[in-house]
């Protein structure tokens, strides 16, 4: 008899912990892809970041690496207790925080560059996305960047979602769009552990992002690589 688990993510992060460890090989070809995208993408060489959804620093390192001050959040306590065990032990300065990205305790103008890397948007309605838009925009300095890394869902599901996947240790299986929500659900088994949940996976395209960045005040542009690695970079306006 299977037990139901019913909807959470928390399964695939227990399962696969070493795909967002910094320390694994998986981490590390994360922090570098990330750190390459930055190089490529970032308007910006230096000055104080922000990191929203750090979950055990691949990201927040990445830029610290670039030469930034980091600030990491996460709504995860355990992960962000990770990070900072990770950043004593590899001697990096950043610093790590609980924190939801909708409600940001920290002043007005306070940073030059809000990130969010790693393709955190499938955890994000367009409501709570909307909302940390306008918070990255309230801490963001003049001329700040928010920088965006995030996959092309819409695309996706248009060119073919497979509806059985092998996602060691469990299969998945595609159970549903829902057009009005903007949401696929797909349901996941692990045959060797005897349980099964279901995850809401929310659908994302640029010119979603695009649209709430604008809608906040940003000046956007979208560097579109690949079904699986878009990336928007939003600069607030001076003056504003």
């Amino acid at each position: 008899m299977f037990k139901n688990l019913g909807y959470t993510f928390e399964p695939t992060y227990k399962e696969k912990l070493w795909m967002y460890d910094p320390r694994s090989e998986v981490g590390k070809k994360k922090m570098g892809k990330q750190r390459e995208l930055l190089e490529r993408f970032l308007p910006i060489k230096s000055g104080k970041a922000l990191d929203v959804g750090c979950g055990m620093g691949i990201s927040t390192f990445a830029l610290e690496n670039l030469g930034f001050e980091v600030v990491g959040i996460d709504v995860q306590e355990e992960l962000v207790e990770e990070a900072k065990e990770i950043a004593k032990e590899f001697k990096y300065n950043a610093e790590f925080r609980v924190m939801d990205g909708k409600k940001l305790d920290f002043p007005d103008e306070s940073f030059d560059l809000v990130a969010l890397l790693g393709n955190p948007l499938p955890h994000l309605s367009v409501y709570d996305f909307d909302k940390i838009v306008q918070e990255a925009f309230r801490v963001l300095k003049p001329n700040g960047v928010l920088f965006l890394e995030y996959a092309d869902w819409v695309k996706l599901l248009h060119d073919g979602y497979k509806h059985v996947l092998v996602e060691d240790p469990f299969l998945s299986f595609h159970v549903s769009l829902n057009t009005v929500k903007g949401q696929v659900e797909r349901l996941f088994i692990n045959l060797e552990k005897g349980y099964f949940f279901r995850v809401k996976i929310n659908v994302w395209a640029p010119w979603i992002v695009e649209f709430i960045l604008r809608k906040a005040g940003f000046d956007v542009k979208t560097h579109y690589l690949g079904t699986f690695s878009v990336v928007t970079v939003g600069r607030k306006p001076s003056g504003v």
